[in-house]
């Protein structure tokens, strides 16, 4: 029965129906801090609100209060700019200190820590000059509030300062109650620790107002229009009010060069004015947040309400700053009609609520059933529940997880649609995921673009770490789309927004030990989907169309060396390359122990599950198909001579000598199961097309890549191959794929590298780098592509 049916029966609109009384019954909480309704009108003649073109719209109607983001505190670094790139830890325009924040304190950062949140922000406030002793020294300044310190001397020759920031400052110096059940080790690291204080020199007490408004142009055109207009605006009014606006660079020494520590401007009122980047809430700008320091004094020189608080407002436009300069900063009134929500200095986020709380609880009982289930996003995790838990091998398995039923579905016991297939709009839900408004719908799309990963978090640590869903069945043999079966018919679950795991079990892993704990009927929480190649294009097996023999010359190649649960990924890029007629793929799966691989190349007759995948593959494609297994247990390894077999050159001469590789431990044998003798290839030709400017196949371009393309289907950049006349050409090239643990991917292909806090590919390394050295055709005429 679907809920359209089950709200349609009297007895549902009885249940459901709201006394009109009781709908009138109001109550409010007085809020925090003392308040005016709305904001003063302008004295002065003060700025004309500005026009904004069409789509950038100001929300004028949704609600301001509470709409703010969980954050224990702000860190702003000083750039002396006015505005960045939409992402700012992907500026490369010189010094990146924000990309080096939200390395250690960002979502996935080392020290990241969900219940003392922190918020990397850019800001147009100079950096202090460095330190008169040492003027050669590159440094940066930062900001942290609701703290109020300010850091003048950041030295940015060695990260170790970015480290003893975090370490010093940046960390709680309490631990969240949900934190209790960590090992002791976990949670010393966790910690704040004092002692890293004393590597940074100069620091000092913030005594001056600080006004923030968000200008990221480069983010969303309505802050770039008002960020600028109410900076203006703010310093001409902060004077008229008897408040000196500090412009410049803080002197955070005396003329002795000594640092001038815990001291402030100095002056009893005083303020900067400042943009910062994106904050959240673009269509509410123009939004200001005005940090007002411990120990302020309001005009008749008594204790200030708003002392030690941030106050955020939203929708403010020129009219309004002469009153929030009156009203909040003088005396410590918080505008209820302009504000968003505040901040203590102890990191405490401050939300009231001002309205009909009666209202407010008496619907809290009907959003279980009016409440669409949260699709999978990019944004926020979304709980699954474990369906299925088969184990594969003594330390692998595959994991089986669906959207979690809706209220309605485990209460009633029928399918609501809500979980999956309900098509009612979920606004910012959505998480970048475009128009997807089920888990289903973002699931088909994952699989239309062909690889792609989601985040597994392990709340105990809170900590996450990707997955590759596996594939669903390859269509049934002799059947073809449309007949039923496979991709049309038993989707394995994917039309339901399913998805399915291989996890193995690591000594120490956090989130695969996690997992392995998990039992079925279990929550686990994903966010996503990360998309990964855009394997059709990098092949250009777009272009190779028709049903009928593919000439050798037009075919294309994808080799992929997968060590443990790389197989994963593998598998999900055959089910890509393999819809057309014109690639050809070979599969080597590095494995510890035969059980993991069971069934593959003799051993045990019973075929494991992955193994079991493989071989639907090879069912289905025939000899486009090939798939090999190599086991450390017994001797044989993946080697030079693999590779060189699997890409059809000629077995090379003698060469150095370079160890195989054991995907656990470090083999001493040359000899290889997946590398046997047989009939060698003639060279590779030399095709005359020019790639290098392309993104998709030129080899710089992918040195300086991550493993993500936009999502297929999206405005995506377009082949820029171009022939020897200079005309463009539909550019392809066969695709070396490496995926595995990080010692794996290192010993092939040279490890991935961190620059503008994004991993990039890098440049071509390790077995493959020798190779391509020795080669020239492999590097022209194949693509390695580190997952």
């Amino acid at each position: 029965m679907t809920l359209h049916r089950l709200l349609a029966r009297p007895w549902a609109r009885t249940a459901l129906a709201v006394p009109r009384r009781a709908l009138a019954t109001k109550s409010k909480t007085p809020p925090p801090f003392p308040t005016t309704p709305t904001c003063p009108a302008p004295t002065c003649a003060c700025a004309a609100t500005p026009e904004l073109p069409e789509g950038f719209e100001i929300d004028r109607k949704a609600s301001l209060n509470g709409l703010i983001s969980n954050y224990a505190q702000h860190v702003l670094v000083c750039t002396g700019k006015d505005d960045w790139p939409s992402r700012i830890e992907e500026d490369n325009g010189g010094d990146n200190l924000a990309a080096d924040l939200r390395e250690l304190v960002g979502p996935k950062g080392k020290y990241s820590d969900p219940f003392h949140n922190t918020s990397t922000l850019n800001s147009s406030f100079p950096s202090s000059p460095p330190p008169k002793q040492r003027p050669e020294l590159q440094t940066s300044s930062v900001y942290i509030l609701p703290q109020f310190k300010y850091v003048p001397f950041l030295p940015r020759v060695s990260f170790d300062s970015v480290e003893a920031l975090v370490r010093g400052y940046l960390q709680p110096e309490k631990l969240h109650p949900m934190h209790d059940g960590l090992s002791p080790i976990h949670r010393d690291r966790l910690l704040r620790k004092t002692a890293y204080q004393g590597l940074l020199w100069g620091v000092r007490d913030v005594s001056e107002v600080l006004v923030l408004i968000c200008g990221h142009g480069g983010r969303d055109l309505r802050c770039g229009v008002f960020g600028p207009l109410l900076r203006d605006e703010f310093e001409k009014r902060l004077p008229e009010q008897g408040v000196e606006v500090l412009k410049g660079p803080v002197e955070a020494e005396g003329e002795a060069g000594h640092a001038l520590e815990g001291e402030g401007s100095g002056r009893e009122y005083a303020a900067r004015v400042g943009l910062i980047s994106h904050i959240g809430g673009h269509k509410f700008a123009g939004n200001v947040i005005v940090y007002l320091p411990p120990g302020l004094k309001t005009a008749d020189g008594q204790a200030h309400p708003l002392a030690g608080h941030g106050i955020w407002y939203g929708r403010v436009e020129p009219k309004h700053v002469e009153g929030i300069v009156g009203e909040t900063i003088l005396k410590g009134k918080v505008i209820e009609e302009l504000f968003r929500g505040g901040i203590k200095q102890d990191g405490e986020i401050l939300r009231p609520i001002w309205g009909d709380i009666a209202f407010v609880l008496l619907a809290l009982p009907l959003l279980p059933l009016l409440s669409p289930a949260t699709p999978l996003n990019r944004d926020t995790f979304v709980p699954f529940t474990i369906t299925a838990r088969e184990q594969v091998s003594p330390t692998a398995f595959l994991l089986t997880v669906a959207p979690r039923p809706t209220w309605l579905e485990r209460t009633l016991g029928f399918d609501s649609g809500f979980g999956s297939n309900w098509g009612w709009g979920l606004g910012s839900g959505s998480g970048g995921n475009g128009e997807a408004k089920t888990t289903a719908e973002v699931v088909r799309r994952a699989w239309e673009h062909g690889v792609w990963a989601v985040e597994v978090k392990q709340p105990e640590l809170q900590v996450a770490r990707d997955y590759t869903p596996l594939p669903p069945p390859v269509l049934s043999l002799g059947r073809e789309p449309g007949e039923g079966g496979g991709d049309d018919g038993d989707d394995g679950g994917k039309g339901r927004g399913e998805m399915r795991f291989y996890i193995r079990r690591m000594e120490g892993g956090e989130v695969s030990g996690y997992l392995a704990r998990l039992k079925v009927g279990d929550t686990v929480e994903l966010r996503g989907p990360r998309w990964g190649w855009d394997l059709r294009t990098r092949l250009g097996s777009e272009g190779v169309e028709g049903d009928g023999e593919v000439k050798d010359k037009e075919k294309k190649k994808v080799v992929f060396l997968a060590g443990g649960t790389g197989i994963a990924p593998a598998l999900q890029a055959a089910r890509v390359v393999l819809e057309k007629p014109g690639v050809d793929m070979q599969v080597v799966w590095a494995n510890r122990r035969r059980e993991d691989c069971a069934g593959c190349g003799g051993g045990p007759k019973e075929k494991g599950g992955v193994v079991e995948m493989l071989e639907d593959l090879r069912q289905r494609y025939g000899d486009r198909f090939n798939y090999s297994c190599t086991v450390d247990q017994e001797g044989s390894f993946i080697d030079a001579r693999t590779i060189t077999r699997s890409v059809g050159l000629e077995t090379p001469a003698p060469a150095p000598k370079r160890p195989t590789f054991s995907l656990w431990a470090r083999g001493a044998s040359q000899d290889s199961s997946a590398s046997q003798e047989g009939v060698s290839a003639p060279p590779l030709p030399t095709v005359p097309v020019n790639s290098d400017g392309c993104t998709y196949h030129g080899p710089e371009k992918l040195v300086i890549s991550d493993d993500s393309d936009a999502r297929v289907g999206a405005d995506t950049e377009q082949c820029q191959c171009k022939d020897a006349d200079g005309n463009r050409v539909t550019g392809g090239k066969n695709l070396l794929m490496v995926s595995g643990p990080d010692g794996f991917i290192a010993h092939f292909t040279g490890a991935k590298v961190w620059a503008g806090g994004k991993e990039l590919q890098g440049p071509v390394k390790g077995v493959i780098g020798d190779l391509m050295r020795r080669y020239p055709n492999l590097a022209q005429e194949w693509l390695v592509l580190k997952m």
